[in-house]
């Protein structure tokens, strides 16, 4: 499996952020359920979330102008429990969780 891991990673190195799917969730406040399950509270979007596209208004500023915006790596898309299932990042690399 790590070996999986390590060669995705070398795939998706130089396009990481296309494999976003660009669903926007990971732009909304989360929780994590006792059972692991993701809750996405639709009603706490970030500021700079257009809510019609799902696409970030300050993208290219992001890490810089919004401070709870956080990056998602390799270490943050096999391990951050708020990542949803649905995740393009989560169903690339957790592939435990299948």
């Amino acid at each position: 499996m790590s070996f999986h891991i390590l060669k995705s990673r070398l795939y998706w190195r130089k396009n990481w952020d296309s494999l976003c799917n660009r669903c926007g969730k990971c732009c909304y406040a989360r929780s994590v359920k006792s059972d692991g399950d993701v809750i996405i509270h639709y009603n706490k979007p970030c500021e700079n979330l257009d809510p019609q596209t799902h696409l970030c208004k300050i993208y290219k500023d992001r890490f810089r102008k919004c401070n709870h915006c956080g990056k998602v790596t390799l270490f943050t898309a096999l391990f951050n429990p708020t990542l949803p299932k649905d995740c393009n990042y989560v169903q690339t690399f957790r592939l435990w969780k299948k």
